[in-house]
This record gives C-alpha cells, sequence and structure tokens, in this order.
C-alpha cells in the first residue's frame, strides 16, 4: 500500500511545499509509518529519503545524503535490536547523525536503558520520542491519499492531517536522547 502526503512544513527558518510517497510494506504498522513520516518532517531540511538503500548491510528507514553524496543522516524507527544499534553506531563514527524513533518516552527511556551499556559508541547513538497516543493517533488517521499541514520546532511538532476519513489534528513535545561524546 502507497501513502501518498501533500506537505505543507515550516520550520523557524523556512517552508517546504512538497510530494511525498511511503511505500508500506507487508504487514508494516501505522504506527511505523507515522514515525517515518514524523522523521522525514524533523529533517525535510536535509532532504532525506525514507527505505532508500545505503549499499550497507542495513537499510534505514530514513536517509539523508551530503552534496558529495555521502550519508549524513541514518535514522531508524520502531523496534531497534541491540546488535544493530551497536553496528550502526560504530559504523556512523562521528561523520553521520544516527537517530533512533520510537513512539513514546517511555520506549525511547527503555531502549537506551537496554543499549546504553551494549553499545560500544552510545555516544553516536541519539533517541527520539513523542507523547503518548501522539504517534498511534496518527498512524490510525492516515489513507492513502493526505494532505498535511505540519509545524516543527526544536521541542515540539503540531500536525493537521486532511483526508477521506475527515480531519485529525495532533500535537506533540519532542523528546530527545542526545548523549555526551566521551
Amino acid at each position: 500500500m502507497k501513502f501518498s502526503f501533500n506537505i505543507q512544513a515550516s520550520n523557524e527558518k523556512d517552508s517546504h511545499t512538497e510530494k511525498l510517497v511511503i511505500v508500506a510494506f507487508n504487514n508494516e504498522s501505522g504506527e511505523h509509518i507515522a514515525l517515518k513520516l514524523l522523521a522525514y518532517l524533523l529533517f525535510i531540511d536535509r532532504h532525506p529519503h525514507i527505505d532508500a538503500d545505503a549499499g550497507w548491510h542495513f537499510t534505514p528507514d530514513l536517509i539523508a545524503k551530503d552534496d558529495g553524496g555521502e550519508i549524513n543522516l541514518w535514522v531508524d524507527c520502531g523496534s531497534v535490536s541491540v546488535k544493530k544499534a551497536d553496528t550502526i553506531a560504530t559504523k556512523v563514527r562521528s561523520t553521520i547523525d544516527f537517530y533512533v524513533f520510537r513512539s513514546t518516552e517511555r520506549e525511547m527511556d527503555n531502549f537506551y536503558r537496554i543499549i546504553k551499556d551494549k553499545v560500544k559508541h552510545i555516544q553516536n547513538v541519539r533517541c527520539i520520542s513523542f507523547d503518548d497516543g501522539f504517534v498511534d493517533g496518527i498512524g490510525a488517521a492516515l489513507d492513502r491519499t493526505n494532505n498535511l499541514e505540519a509545524y516543527v520546532s526544536e521541542d515540539m511538532i503540531t500536525l493537521t492531517i486532511t483526508n477521506s476519513f475527515g480531519k485529525h489534528e495532533a500535537y506533540s513535545t519532542v523528546h530527545r536522547i542526545t548523549p555526551v561524546s566521551a
């Protein structure tokens, strides 16, 4: 199934109007699609791509490259194994921003607690999550064609999704864990 989004997004610096299509894999949940969408919106200034091949063993949910074609952003959404987090954190070093997006602050805190003593380069793993019910609500409100208005700041995101189901308005704090470099 494909989800298309007519996006009007703005932040403190500028605004973007674009079309985004997210192709859902078999059995991919609305929650996971919503996390990919949110990651896209938070990093829209970096011109990211969803589910693009990075040429590595793993495929990120979202990736961005610099003008020279080098990866500078890697985002995984939802469940990420300790092994995958360790492998990616080791490979990205300090040259690629590596984020893990989780639906809720509790999920993010639990994930970080599990990996913090098991990932060798934990300073390279940043986590982002949202208020309880925010991601689930977005996932449940999605239709094949969606008009989306978003305002994104460093610590808040506000969305309005309009489609055949009606209008869904939601906002959330953007919760973060950013480890201090060793």
